[in-house]
């Protein structure tokens, strides 16, 4: 018996899901977000995954980014915080019961692309 999957998403905010900014003090102003991406948050959502967002943006910004996610409608989890903006690496166990169920994947977009086309396995 295979057991359903509920995916754990961690999903970048600035070029992910909200267009990224030319500059740092720019961010608060985006009052838009990425095409498709209010319909995909909400198929996961149902689905029941759970959606953390991650971002560079430092801690010290947290009422400002969680005012913004709101106004913006986004739908989430948990929100951390102070990521590197360097390479962010995933690194998981495989479960010996269940070998066919990977544990980890990794998704590149192009900046600003948006997560509409996204299908998980």
């Amino acid at each position: 018996m295979i057991k359903e999957q509920h995916y754990t998403i961690f999903l970048d905010i600035d070029g992910t899901i909200i267009p990224s900014t030319v500059s740092f003090e720019e961010t608060f102003l985006v009052s838009e977000v990425l095409p498709g991406t209010h319909e995909k948050l909400l198929e996961w959502h149902k689905k029941g995954y759970k959606i953390i967002l991650t971002t560079g943006r430092p801690s010290t910004y947290r009422n400002e980014t969680t005012k913004q996610l709101s106004e913006l409608g986004i739908l989430y989890d948990q929100l951390i915080m102070d990521c590197s903006c360097g390479p962010r690496v995933v690194i998981n166990d495989l479960n010996p019961f269940y070998p066919e169920h990977i544990k980890a994947l990794s998704i590149n977009l192009v900046r600003n692309s948006g997560i509409k086309d996204i299908q998980l396995p």
